[in-house]
């Protein structure tokens, strides 16, 4: 992260033409970044990863030790993090790793709506309320009424019982870790919306993704276990001896769907490879 702010600082400076330098640094910063060798860092990540779930572990906190490998782009954080000033489109990234990664929070929001979404199809009451105690609520629950039809519905504001950590890239593809990407802004001309089409002069902007074939490495810990179980045979009808299991379950119909940005395009889709409950 430093190397590439310093990369753009560098070519601010060197170039004369400064209504060219955006350009010229963008394709800098990123020619950079496909060329640069992530081995060492991964190998940190890997190992800090195995110090969460021993931590975990320790903490009788049934759980899932997930690597799940990218099977097509993935970008996240497009709208705010790392990068977005340089490449205009944002990734999330670590400074202390120096390496990518995908929020814990986010795997963990993306488990919960898919859960509901299923509790949505059986319009079970029961169902909404057992994966809000599991994946937490606010003081108001808005969708009870107008998405699920539920008169009256009540919840109490909690975090839940279900612990999700950052997803971190623990082995590279083809020893890379990023795939060059473009954006297409369409309906634009000299930066001004058009009104026609047929006046289109498409600019491809020049961007990051995460590579195709990277694993991912994360932790999802399961404090409870008889919520998890009613929950189970309500969504699967699976009757569970871990709450982990319940999880799994969901991880791997969620990362079907794709997660992070684009997943109506193509991007963000993950196959869960090797998952180690407890």
């Amino acid at each position: 992260m430093l190397a590439s702010i310093k990369k753009a600082k560098d070519l601010y400076k060197a170039h004369s033409k400064k209504e060219d330098v955006r350009r010229i640094i963008k394709d800098g910063v990123i020619e950079m970044a496909l060329k640069e060798n992530f081995s060492d860092r991964v190998r940190l990540a890997n190992a800090y990863m195995d110090e969460v779930v021993t931590a975990v572990k320790r903490l009788n906190i049934h759980g899932v030790d997930v690597r799940a490998v990218v099977s097509t782009k993935l970008l996240v954080g497009t709208a705010s993090g790392f990068l977005k000033v340089i490449t205009e489109v944002g990734m999330h990234w670590d400074p202390v790793l120096d390496l990518p990664y995908v929020p814990g929070s986010s795997i963990k929001g993306i488990l919960r709506s898919n859960a509901l979404e299923l509790c949505k199809e059986k319009k079970s009451e029961e169902c909404v309320k057992y994966v809000l105690k599991l994946f937490g609520s606010g003081e108001i629950f808005a969708e009870a009424e107008e998405v699920f039809g539920f008169k009256g519905f009540t919840t109490e504001a909690h975090v839940g019982k279900v612990v999700v950590t950052n997803a971190y890239p623990t082995e590279l593809s083809e020893g890379k870790l990023f795939a060059g990407d473009i954006v297409n802004p369409h309906y634009y001309k000299e930066n001004k919306v058009v009104e026609n089409e047929y006046e289109v002069e498409p600019v491809p902007v020049k961007s990051l993704a995460i590579r195709k074939g990277v694993k991912f490495r994360f932790v999802i810990g399961v404090k409870e276990l008889e919520d998890a179980k009613k929950l189970s045979k309500l969504l699967f009808n699976y009757d569970l001896k871990k709450p982990s299991e319940l999880v799994f379950l969901l991880l791997t119909y969620s990362f079907s769907k794709g997660i992070g940005a684009k997943s109506s395009r193509g991007y963000g889709y993950m196959d869960v490879e090797v998952v180690n409950l407890w």
